[in-house]
């Protein structure tokens, strides 16, 4: 296996050159707010862990907001509390180990991943937890968020990290419905994971002020545009337009359908006459279909959704029916994710936008890694940290509102 050092490239970066970047930073001669974002992406998080490992052992964070979600939320805890390796040894130790997610065990007697153990590990209880403290003082002048989703609305929502309630904020943002029990309580609502409705929440960040958005993705920006078509979808297409504007009515996401790619639009219809085939409570033979098409990596990016192909695999194998409100989420979030990458793809005016991706797509999946292939995306997270403030980290730092 080709380790990271020996590939052409570790990360993408924008296309300009640094020194355009820079100039249009330095425009107006104010300072600028940056935040950082980061997606989630279950134990692909091991490429942020390492990117951010490396803004670490470089002491740069010129950073005034934090946003993150699932796995990015935890590492971006762990760079809060200025704990080096935490990330990577929460991913390769707990969310590998036997206790917290068992095939065998989820398969035959559906017994779902301990995601409460792993976090009572990452608790301030733990000789190896993260430093609440610690947080709380780097936060000083800053904010945190950890994006979750409403389990009733289906909307986001962006929960202050390291608040009285931190470790129910990071179990919710955390908690991937089907391997995951229940829906996390806090206040008077219910949240799962954010990665349904908030994968990659850059616009948040805009929406609170950010200057400049920095996103670390768990996947090659390059994928997004890669063409996407079904012929399953394109048979369908025609018998299901006639549902979907209830549909969207009841969404209420008439106007994000008016920037989804083609693919999504399809989709979209395709996952509708599912729906309805499960209000009718008829056999449902498309699911097998319908799961062949999200396996494709090439089309979908392998990204979350539910932790992605690796997620469909263990859905098969368990047995469990998908229902219509696992279908709605699973509609939502591709909904979400485009115009996510609509947002990232053409930002606002007056907002800089950097991404910081692997170059190729990472070796381990969302759940049930092996360890090499997590060590691998670790070590290529450190080398993209490493190359990203090399050309990035003196020029924001000059910028930042934040006092170095």
């Amino acid at each position: 296996m080709q380790s990271p050092k020996d590939t052409d490239s570790t990360a993408s970066f924008p296309s300009e050159s640094v020194s355009t970047v820079s100039a249009r930073f330095q425009a107006k001669g104010r300072k600028k707010r940056i935040a950082l974002v980061a997606q989630g992406g279950g134990q692909r998080g091991v490429f942020t862990s390492g990117v951010l490992d490396s803004f670490l052992d470089a002491g740069f964070d010129p950073f005034e907001l934090y946003i993150g979600t699932s796995a990015g939320a935890l590492n971006l805890a762990s760079y809060i509390t200025r704990q080096r390796g935490f990330g990577h040894h929460f991913i390769t130790e707990y969310t590998t180990h036997d206790r917290f997610f068992n095939l065998m065990r989820y398969v035959r007697r559906q017994q779902f991943m301990d995601l409460d153990w792993a976090l009572d590990m990452a608790g301030p209880d733990h000789p190896e937890g993260l430093r609440v403290e610690k947080a709380r003082e780097t936060l000083t002048n800053r904010a945190a968020f950890a994006c979750a989703t409403n389990s009733h609305t289906l909307e986001p929502h962006f929960f202050r990290m390291f608040q009285d309630d931190w470790l129910n904020v990071m179990k919710a943002t955390c908690a991937i419905p089907m391997l995951y029990p229940s829906a996390i309580g806090i206040g008077e609502q219910f949240y799962v994971d954010g990665g349904v409705t908030g994968a990659i929440p850059a616009r948040e960040a805009f929406n609170r002020g950010a200057d400049i958005i920095v996103v670390i993705r768990t996947e090659p920006v390059t994928e997004d545009k890669a063409p996407m078509s079904s012929v399953l979808v394109e048979n369908f297409r025609g018998r299901m337009e006639k549902r979907l504007p209830d549909y969207l009515a009841r969404l209420n996401i008439d106007d994000r359908m008016e920037k989804l790619s083609e693919f999504h639009h399809q989709l979209s219809h395709r996952l509708e006459e599912i729906r309805e085939r499960y209000r009718e409570k008829t056999p449902e033979p498309l699911w097998h279909k319908l799961r062949g098409m999200m396996q494709q990596k090439n089309q979908n990016g392998g990204r979350w959704l539910f932790g992605g192909d690796s997620i469909y695999r263990l859905h098969a194998l368990s047995g469990h029916k998908l229902n219509a409100d696992m279908l709605e989420m699973l509609t939502r979030h591709f909904q979400t994710y485009q115009d996510a990458i609509e947002f990232m793809s053409h930002p606002p005016v007056r907002t800089d936008l950097i991404q910081l991706a692997p170059h190729q797509p990472l070796s381990s999946s969302a759940l049930l890694s092996k360890p090499f292939q997590l060590e691998h995306d670790y070590q290529g997270g450190l080398v993209a940290g490493r190359r990203f403030v090399d050309e990035y980290a003196t020029m924001l730092s000059d910028v930042s509102t934040v006092k170095s």
